[in-house]
């Protein structure tokens, strides 16, 4: 009686540990890149302004329980300065949080391992010499 019981058990750790496997991503691989896109500005009447965006990700690394992503972030121009970005792998797809050099604060998630979605949130001070609303909508494509 008790083999079928430490087989059943046995079975259900494997599976588990497969399962497992397939969910999660190798933030290296997917994050390590060029990424090049636009942030928009929603503004007033519907009409939108975009401003281009490039993220290039050298590394990823693991430092006291958090994943850390080394890189610079600037437009496509070529001008760009170092961000650190933090990464969550712990929801469904992984998501970055950093704040650029004016800071602007960006909150992306992977939306597949080609694109990047989420929002930029201007400071008080950009919104105001700009026009339309704080947060803007960005879209980010991998290139390499």
């Amino acid at each position: 009686m008790r083999i079928p019981a430490v087989l059943g058990l046995a079975v259900a750790v494997i599976l588990a540990l497969v399962e497992g496997s397939h969910g999660q991503v190798d933030l290296t691989k997917v994050l390590v890149g060029t990424w090049e896109g636009e942030v928009k500005a929603r503004m007033q009447r519907g009409a939108a302004a975009g401003a281009d965006l490039k993220l290039v990700i050298t590394s990823v690394t693991q430092q006291d329980g958090k994943w850390i992503a080394d890189g610079r972030l600037g437009g496509k121009d070529g001008r760009s300065a170092p961000v650190k970005v933090d990464v969550d792998p712990s929801g469904s797809k992984p998501s970055l949080r950093f704040k650029g050099a004016a800071g602007t604060d960006y909150s992306l998630t992977l939306f597949n391992d080609k694109e990047m979605v989420g929002t930029a949130t201007l400071t008080t001070a950009q919104a105001k010499s700009s026009t339309g609303d704080r947060e803007r909508d960005v879209r980010l494509e991998k290139t390499n």
